[in-house]
């Protein structure tokens, strides 16, 4: 995050709404106000574990392309790629 200077106000669990592929409208993170508060969804569909730690990880690198960039461009995929 320093080598971007990223800055995250909050950094909080989203409770799981929906399934994963299943549901019409189900995400698995959340940038608000670039950066003022990310949310990210830790746990399974079902509630009984937590999703794989580098699945997670995906998440966060995407949402915190979203500080810089709203849309899913090629400057987007560029810089998620950079923070991986």
């Amino acid at each position: 995050m320093a080598k971007h200077r990223f800055k995250v106000g909050q950094l909080a669990e989203m409770w799981p709404a929906g399934q994963v592929g299943v549901s019409e409208v189900c995400v698995l993170g959340l940038n608000e106000n670039h950066g003022q508060r990310i949310l990210l969804r830790l746990r399974t569909d079902d509630l009984k574990g937590f999703r794989k730690p580098l699945s997670i990880k995906k998440v966060l690198f995407h949402e915190l392309a979203h500080n810089v960039y709203s849309e899913h461009d090629g400057k987007f995929n560029a810089l998620m790629r950079a923070i991986e």
